[in-house]
C-alpha cells in the first residue's frame, strides 16, 4: 500500500500499486508521484516503531536495526574483507559488491589496496554513525553504489 498526500486539498489517500500519476479521490487533482520520498517515509516510520520498542538497547553497535542489518557486522566485513566488497553484499548493494570483486580479481589484487582503503574508511563511518544514520545512508539509500 502506498500513501499519498494531495497537494490541493491536503487529504491522505492510498493506492495498492506504484503508479506514476495519482488522482485524488476527494478533489480530483492529479499529481506526479516520487517513490524515493515514499520509501524514505516508510523507512522513517519503521525507524520510529523500532526505536520505541528497542529503548536503551539501541546504542549497541551490533544490534540489528529495523532493516535487520547491523552496522557492527557491516563494519567488520568492511575491515576484514572490504577489498572483495562483502560488506556491500551484506547491505543489499550487490552492484557495488560486484564492482569491487571485478576490480580485485582483474587487477590480481593490486587495486585491492585501493578498495580496501575505501572499505576501511567506510568501516569507520559505520562504527561512528548512529543506527538511524547508518540505515538511511547505507541501507535505504536509492544509490546502488554508496561510497561515503
Amino acid at each position: 500500500m502506498y500513501i499519498h498526500n494531495c497537494p490541493e486539498c491536503g487529504k491522505q489517500y492510498s493506492t495498492q500499486e506504484k503508479v506514476n500519476r495519482v488522482k485524488c479521490p476527494y478533489c480530483g487533482a492529479e499529481t506526479n508521484v516520487s517513490y524515493a520520498d515514499q520509501d524514505q517515509q516508510t523507512a522513517n516510520q519503521q525507524w520510529r516503531q523500532y526505536a520505541s520498542q528497542a529503548g536503551d538497547a539501541l546504542d549497541s553497535v551490533f544490534n540489528n536495526g529495523p532493516s535487520g542489518k547491523s552496522r557492527g557486522v557491516a563494519g567488520l566485513l568492511a575491515l576484514l574483507m572490504g577489498a572483495l566488497g562483502l560488506h556491500y553484499f551484506y547491505l543489499g548493494k550487490s552492484t557495488a559488491g560486484i564492482v569491487f570483486l571485478i576490480i580485485f580479481f582483474l587487477s590480481c589484487g593490486i587495486l585491492g589496496v585501493v578498495t580496501q582503503v575505501i572499505s576501511v574508511i567506510q568501516a569507520v563511518l559505520f562504527f561512528t554513525s548512529s543506527q538511524q544514520e547508518f540505515e538511511q545512508k547505507w541501507v535505504y539509500c536509492p544509490s546502488n553504489f554508496p561510497l561515503f
